[in-house]
């Protein structure tokens, strides 16, 4: 059985809505007050074939379940981050989880990233052209602050679970974020105040 990613995106497709719309929103949170077991998302995506990659590269989105070093210190964390890879390390990569933004800033700051899509010789995007230096110095883009995070390769448990660029919108909506130690409405709250505080 299809994954809500694929049968979500497969319907926004053939909905003919403009993608990053008021339109598809609507449409989309529609949909996902529809669905009948929002906490098997993750696992239902987990299980989709022909998703699991054994390496990152920048500029893609990726999920996949993880365990944080020293957890026990963080205020709180997500199990099953969806990450945009900035840059690899040596140990693992950095990456935009966008998991910490509230529903309606996470379309918008994903909106202003496509503005940094490389895009294929049919115009659809393969990946984002965008670093830390270009998140830090730029005003607009500050919604960034409350989703970096560092990810240790040793700590990820699961395969990668690639999202594809068409898949992006809807991967973004999906009530996929799996928050220990704190509610997904506090979390969301602390990300609001980090950026409104600048």
């Amino acid at each position: 059985m299809a994954s809500a990613l694929k049968t979500l995106s497969s319907g926004l497709k053939e909905a003919q809505v403009q993608p990053m719309s008021s339109d598809s929103m609507r449409w989309l949170m529609t949909k996902i007050a529809e669905l009948r077991n929002p906490l098997k998302v993750a696992s239902d995506i987990n299980k989709d074939t022909g998703r699991k990659v054994t390496r990152f590269g920048p500029g893609k989105l990726y999920c996949f379940y993880y365990d944080p070093k020293g957890k026990s210190e963080m205020p709180y964390y997500d199990r099953f981050p969806l990450v945009l890879v900035l840059q690899k390390d040596v140990d693992g990569f950095l990456g935009l989880n966008l998991h910490y933004l509230p529903i309606n800033y996470r379309i918008a700051f994903l909106g202003k990233l496509l503005k940094f899509a490389i895009l294929d010789d049919e115009n659809n995007v393969e990946r984002l052209r965008v670093s830390y230096d270009i998140l830090s110095a730029s005003r607009r883009l500050k919604e960034f602050k409350p989703c970096l995070k560092k990810y240790l390769t040793g700590h990820i448990q699961s395969r990668l679970l690639a999202i594809q660029p068409d898949e992006w919108e809807v991967a973004a909506m999906l009530p996929m974020q799996q928050f220990r130690k704190a509610t997904v409405q506090e979390v969301w709250q602390d990300s609001t105040r980090k950026i409104r505080k600048d």
